[in-house]
Order: C-alpha cells, then structure tokens, then sequence
C-alpha cells in the first residue's frame, strides 16, 4: 500500500473530508508500517514517538498482570487510532501492542502533530470532532462489554463488528481463547455460549467465520 493511498483512506474513512489540504497537511509526519502476524509493535513502558491509525488490520493491546497473565484491553479494528494516550502528557505507552494478522499502519509523529493542531486550526477543529465520536464509541463499548452478562456481552461484540465490516457475514480477528479473556469469560464459557447461539438459529459459524442469521439486539438483556 502506497502512502498516498492510506492518507486518502486517512482522511476519508476517519477525518470524514476528501479536502487535499487536509492530506497535504498530515503527510509531512506520518509513515506507513507494515506488520506481519503477531509482531510486537511497542511494549509497556517503552518511550513513544507516534499513535497510530490502522489502515487494515487488527492491534491487540494488553498488559501483563502481577502474576504474568496476559490481560487484553482492547482490539484495534481498521479505521481507529490507537496510543493516542500518549498525546495527553505520556512520555510511554501504557500498553503492549501486538498485530494479530497482517496489517497496515499509519504512524502519526506526536510532536508533529502537537505543531500541526497549534498551526492549522481546519485540521484541529476536523479533528476534536472526529475523536469525540470515536471516544463516545468506546465509551458505549466499554459500557456494553462490563455492564451485563456473558451472552449480551458476546453479541454486542459480535453486533459491533457486523457494525463495522456492514456485513452479516464476519470473521472473529482473534481466537476464541483471546475473545474470552476479552469478553472476561472463561473460554469454555464462550465456546457453550457459541454452540446454543447456533442451535438457537441466531448465528452459524465455521471457524472464526460467523453468519449473523437473526436480530442481536432482539437476544441483548
């Protein structure tokens, strides 16, 4: 993927403008990187110098318990930013950032991006507006996935990716192990949760691949 092509998917799937002005302004401090499957992007702790865009792909980020269990915070899906803690006084990354198939990644420089919201208020104002929608998601997101119980919690997710691709047919970007600490469920939870949903006709799956037959929100306590 050329960069000329992922700023223009930069700047229409996320800033939400096809304005050239808006391209031309963000190319100076982004940088295309490809990552093959399960390639450590940056490690807890470790200083950073960009936040990132996914162009396509899928980031795990997680963090490493007391007791050296994996906790996964948050799967990245394609057109969202992620580090974007770090514009916010951090000097390092909170997490650990992993890809989990190939995939494609636009790194934003954070110093040059601090300069370009001071020198180019279209690009700011575009900006505030686009990260408060993405915020508001997340928030909802976190709400769904902590405020009720195991099932509800896998079909709002399984919702939300059908939201995202707009198909009825999805492919899980992660095992159904990693799901399940996602979901804070054991995996055995899942896989029962999983097989009733198909034999209640509101899903079928293969694999990771998962056909959305009925209504979600009609099976969401």
């Amino acid at each position: 993927m050329t960069k000329e092509k992922a700023l223009e998917i930069f700047a229409s799937k996320f800033m939400g403008t096809s304005d050239l002005k808006i391209v031309e302004a963000v190319k100076p401090i982004t940088k295309i990187i490809t990552l093959e499957n399960k390639y450590t992007l940056f490690n807890e702790n470790e200083k950073a110098d960009f936040f990132y865009y996914v162009i396509n792909g899928n980031i795990k980020l997680s963090k490493i318990s007391h007791d050296g269990k994996e906790i996964i915070i948050r799967i990245v899906h394609n057109n969202e930013i992620f580090a974007e803690a770090v514009l916010y006084g951090r000097n390092t990354y909170p997490v650990n950032a992993v890809s989990i198939n190939k995939t494609y990644l636009l790194a934003i420089s954070i110093s040059g991006f601090k300069e370009l919201c001071f020198t180019n208020q279209e690009f700011m104002l575009k900006l505030f507006i686009t990260m408060s929608h993405q915020l508001r998601y997340f928030v909802d997101m976190v709400n769904d996935l902590t405020s009720a119980d195991t099932t509800s919690r896998l079909l709002k997710y399984l919702y939300n990716l059908k939201a995202k691709t707009g198909s009825s047919t999805i492919t899980l970007p992660i095992s159904k192990r990693d799901l399940a600490m996602l979901l804070g469920a054991a995996p055995e939870t899942v896989s029962r949760i999983f097989t009733k949903l198909q034999n209640d006709g509101v899903i079928s799956f293969n694999g990771k691949e998962i056909t959305i037959i009925k209504n979600i929100n009609d099976y969401i306590n």
